[in-house]
């Protein structure tokens, strides 16, 4: 009899054992989100967990793994939730995507091999050359939906850019702000430049729960947590510390 009541009494402790931790993994995406030697993630949206995470009374645990991965993470519940998300049907299925967004302004810029004779100044010369783009990232919702553009995915930043870099694609299309500091961190800015067609747009970036995490239960807390972050300031406030302007 008193084996049974201490099963049922860790049975009923495990939601709250569980609740111990924010768990997130999330691919390595400087400035965002930076791989450290141990494994574990630092950068701008880690440092927005960080602070989300003691508002919640959860210690915060990180992993990097890559894009693709991360996303199978959310699926099984292997991590609680993750950042850097736009809103797609496909992602719905399994995250709860938790209002208000942290961020709504993006500027996506199209990279170049340096001497290409390829012109980029608008949308319309898409249609005309081969845009190398990373598997299973949203970018702005006009170029996600259109079929007519030729598009070569690739697993990661690394590729892309050798895939430019090769003549395999015309152009790749990436974040200005991390694909910038991708070229700068690996001293590959004299290979590549901009094109003079940048786009400029509005579409929310949030935070998502996992629908198989036991955090979900407490979606209501976060979204309260994330709009007192944004009405104190501290998002913004993380943003300049980084030197980062909060439009991307």
């Amino acid at each position: 009899m008193i084996q049974r009541f201490v099963v049922l009494g860790c049975l009923l402790c495990w939601p709250v054992l569980a609740q111990q931790t924010l768990t997130t993994a999330n691919a390595h995406w400087p400035p965002w989100r930076e791989l450290e030697p141990d494994g574990r993630l630092s950068g701008i949206e880690i440092d927005i967990l960080t602070e989300l995470s003691q508002r919640l009374g959860l210690q915060l645990e990180t992993k990097g793994c890559g894009w693709k991965r991360c996303l199978k993470h959310m699926v099984l519940g292997e991590s609680d939730v993750m950042t850097g998300l736009l809103k797609t049907a496909e992602r719905e299925q399994y995250m709860a995507f938790i209002d208000p967004p942290y961020r709504s302004k993006q500027s996506h810029c199209f990279y170049l091999h340096r001497g290409t004779d390829v012109e980029l100044n608008s949308y319309q010369d898409l249609s005309s050359i081969t845009v190398g783009l990373q598997s299973k990232v949203a970018y702005f919702e006009r170029f996600d939906n259109d079929d007519s553009i030729s598009k070569h995915e690739a697993i990661d930043d690394v590729s892309l850019f050798r895939l430019l870099k090769g003549d395999r694609v015309d152009t790749v299309i990436m974040s200005c702000i991390e694909g910038d500091n991708f070229l700068k961190q690996q001293g590959l800015s004299q290979w590549f430049k901009h094109a003079h067609y940048v786009e400029y747009s509005e579409r929310n970036v949030y935070l998502a729960v996992s629908k198989q995490s036991p955090l979900l239960q407490r979606r209501q807390e976060i979204s309260t947590a994330i709009q007192s972050m944004l009405d104190s300031g501290e998002i913004s406030a993380i943003l300049n510390q980084h030197k980062l302007e909060a439009r991307d």
